[in-house]
């Protein structure tokens, strides 16, 4: 009797660990040891930034990202890790798995995000001011510094309020000549030009409007007068096509510029629907039935998707298939382990647009509000295709 209840329950037993599409052994079958995380925390941008990081007179391409505190390291795809000039991207210093490092901050307040232009770094910072009588915390202030190679401007600083949206986001693209940067105050956007000149969010002259087109709410162009009869958009993101900057009221506009050719596409997700164009005057929508988009990111062959239930992707050619809707595809590394559904992915930076997915250097960020998920893996995660494999930063 006692051999046929085991049998019965071990019956049950492995149907329970087969079931649900092989869920349990595909994610045991794609773990990896993680790495020891060092940069850990919220993180909201991933940037490319040029940057004299070795002291040498050159800049170097490097990627910047904040989790309170800023990170960064080289990206450089024109030289390897001992400074020696290479043709090949699998040769590169950014194909290389190799530690962030810290780097100075502007203020002691918390910097919540980063942007960059050809030239200069830029970083969203909340400060808290201290009554230094009794040690009380008084009014919080938001701020904008601009970096300049060498040093931290303050550029902008404004009480808090949760009336006002306040955004710093730039079009982080791969030519260093196609970067520019902006933050919004509200419906009000600037564009960002060093530290020669100090916003005041209070004079109307300063700031400019996005509107949407016609026939899309989502996407707009930069123009500085204010027309009544419409309605300004809360822009979150923008990104440059044939040497116009669009913007977007979601946080996910993407082209697919590389760094030796110009963009061709713009995409941008909301909801779970993933929107493409052109030309600039059409846009072409497609459901993929997967959870709320936060993200993308761009490669030769796919579209990387980051969403509120972790990483997903699709193939350009089935995206742009025609259909109206579409599935997105398993992984062949542990994406979907690494960045799994406890975890929302705000930010994915692909190092080189022109390769395949898994032939380059992809940087993405998670952050939870789960109780199942692990506090070790909200923070930066990286793929090296050195590596194969999606790890911890």
């Amino acid at each position: 009797m006692k051999k046929i209840v085991y049998f019965i329950f071990a019956s049950i037993f492995s149907v329970f660990l087969f079931s649900c599409h092989g869920i349990i052994f595909d994610e045991i079958r794609n773990e990896v040891e993680l790495d020891d995380a060092k940069v850990s925390g919220q993180i909201k941008s991933i940037v490319r930034y040029s940057y004299d990081c070795d002291s040498d007179g050159e800049k170097e391409e490097c990627v910047f990202t904040a989790t309170g505190k800023i990170y960064y390291r080289n990206i450089s795809s024109a030289e390897n890790s001992s400074g020696e000039e290479v043709t090949e991207f699998a040769d590169s210093i950014a194909s290389k798995k190799i530690g962030f490092s810290s780097f100075s901050k502007p203020s002691s307040g918390r910097v919540l995000s980063l942007a960059a232009d050809e030239t200069y770094l830029y970083a969203l910072v909340a400060d808290v001011e201290t009554d230094d009588d009794d040690d009380t915390n008084g009014t919080k202030t938001r701020q904008i510094w601009c970096f300049d190679g060498s040093d931290w401007t303050q550029i902008v600083t404004t009480a808090y309020s949760n009336s006002y949206g306040f955004v710093l986001f730039c079009t982080n693209s791969p030519k260093s000549e196609n970067r520019k940067a902006y933050f919004r105050y509200d419906s009000k956007v600037y564009e960002l030009n060093g530290s020669s000149t100090t916003i005041d969010v209070e004079d109307e002259s300063q700031g400019g409007y996005v509107y949407a087109n016609e026939d899309n709410s989502y996407i707009g162009t930069y123009t500085e007068t204010e027309d009544s009869s419409l309605t300004a958009l809360a822009v979150k993101s923008c990104a440059n096509l044939n040497g116009t900057v669009y913007f977007s009221s979601e946080p996910s506009l993407v082209s697919d510029e590389t760094e030796d050719d110009d963009a061709t596409y713009l995409y941008f997700g909301t909801s779970d629907d993933v929107y493409y164009f052109q030309d600039g005057s059409s846009w072409t929508s497609v459901d993929l039935d997967c959870s709320t988009i936060c993200s993308l990111g761009v490669t030769d062959n796919y579209l990387l998707i980051g969403t509120s239930d972790g990483i997903a992707h699709i193939l350009l050619s089935t995206l742009k298939g025609g259909a109206s809707s579409a599935s997105t595809t398993s992984f062949d590394n542990n994406a979907a382990s690494a960045l799994s559904s406890y975890y929302k992915v705000p930010a994915i930076l692909v190092v080189n647009p022109a390769l395949d997915e898994y032939s380059g250097t992809i940087f993405a960020s998670s952050i939870t509000s789960s109780t199942s998920a692990s506090l070790n893996n909200v923070g930066l995660w990286s793929y090296f295709s050195s590596e194969g494999k999606w790890n911890r930063e």
